[in-house]
């Protein structure tokens, strides 16, 4: 599943850039819900113990997280150019 196909799902229109809509999810956004749909999009959708976020701001860019149990969030927000994206979180810190 690509961001498109879960904001096409939602009924959510948007104009983003494309490698956004590209961006893959995998299968983690089976049961999305809706939390805000204003200047910011945010999506989430529960994982086992954990939730994948998706959280959406044009004028800023487009963040995929993983929020576990404990409150630590890891991902990658995504920016307007191609190749720019910024990590979330250290993964290291999960495994301490």
């Amino acid at each position: 599943m690509h961001v498109k196909d879960l904001l096409d799902d939602l009924g959510i229109r948007v104009k983003l850039p494309q490698h956004w809509y590209s961006t893959d999810i995998g299968i983690e956004f089976e049961e999305p819900k809706l939390l805000q749909n204003d200047e910011i999009i945010r999506i989430e959708a529960p994982s086992g113990d954990k939730r994948k976020v998706i959280v959406i701001d044009v004028n800023d860019g487009m963040s995929v997280v993983t929020v576990f149990s404990d409150e630590k969030v890891i991902g990658v927000k995504y920016l307007k150019n191609k190749d720019d994206f910024e990590y979330i979180g250290k993964p290291s810190e999960l495994y301490f």
